[in-house]
């Protein structure tokens, strides 16, 4: 972890002495901080609840700067980017309190910045907008998550006609199933009441020909009125009648 040089400093809102400066580095990468407390007639300025702060950062070669700083109480704490130190001279910032989108208060303070020896990353100073490179940031990650979210959508609606394509097709083999179940069920009673009749029938007959057998086996005497009946034995046929 880098180490991190914090310097504390009061500005006047309404732009009265004293003029504080910030003395930094030409070059310096993320170990300047400056905290800021606001003053109001030499009093310290309570900021409110809810508020933001940027800082507007004009550098000595005239590009400019846009970026977002944090809020502990009363206190601002300003970090300086690689960019906000890329050119010695003196650089103005200005301290902006928002409420929502709109300027609240702003200050103004100096800042020193010595040139160094030589560069050794070879850094272009040129404008920044750290602010605005951070809400599109955010919009960017929103619209990934909308683009994943609006996915996952269709992906579940796909998912869900393909449920309910499936749930349409066994209901209708069931129904198709129940069909050919109450068709059967109908045949075998259809041949059952056949069955039935046909047995019915049988009986009938079977009973029609025992009385025509018995009606072959007994014969009535015209004159006596006596009834034979004749059978077989030993080979010879003999008459017998009901009276014997």
């Amino acid at each position: 972890m880098a180490l991190q040089n914090t310097q504390r400093i009061q500005i006047e809102l309404d732009g009265n002495p004293p003029f504080e400066y910030v003395v930094v580095k030409q070059g310096e990468k993320g170990s300047r901080i400056v905290e800021v407390t606001l003053l109001e007639n030499k009093t310290e300025f309570e900021i409110p609840s809810g508020t933001t702060a940027k800082i507007k950062y004009y550098k000595p070669d005239g590009k400019k700067t846009l970026n977002p700083c944090t809020i502990s109480g009363n206190v601002i704490k300003v970090e300086y980017s690689e960019q906000m130190l890329a050119a010695a001279g003196t650089g103005r910032g200005e301290i902006v309190l928002y409420n929502g989108d709109n300027v609240l208060r702003s200050a103004t303070y100096y800042t020193k910045i010595v040139e160094t020896v030589y560069k050794e990353n070879g850094l272009i100073s040129d404008n920044e907008f750290l602010d605005m490179a951070e809400s599109i940031i955010k919009v960017n990650q929103a619209t990934d998550k909308a683009i994943n979210a609006g996915e996952s959508a269709e992906e579940a609606a796909e998912e869900a006609n393909t449920a309910a394509t499936s749930a349409n097709e066994a209901a209708a083999a069931a129904e198709e199933a129940e069909a050919g179940v109450s068709a059967a069920i109908s045949e075998a009673n259809t041949k059952a009441a056949e069955a039935n009749t046909a047995a019915q029938r049988a009986e009938a007959a079977a009973a029609a020909c025992e009385n025509i057998a018995d009606g072959m086996n007994s014969m009535a005497d015209d004159t006596t009125g006596i009834t034979y009946t004749i059978g077989i034995s030993g080979g010879m046929i003999y008459l017998e009648s009901e009276d014997e």
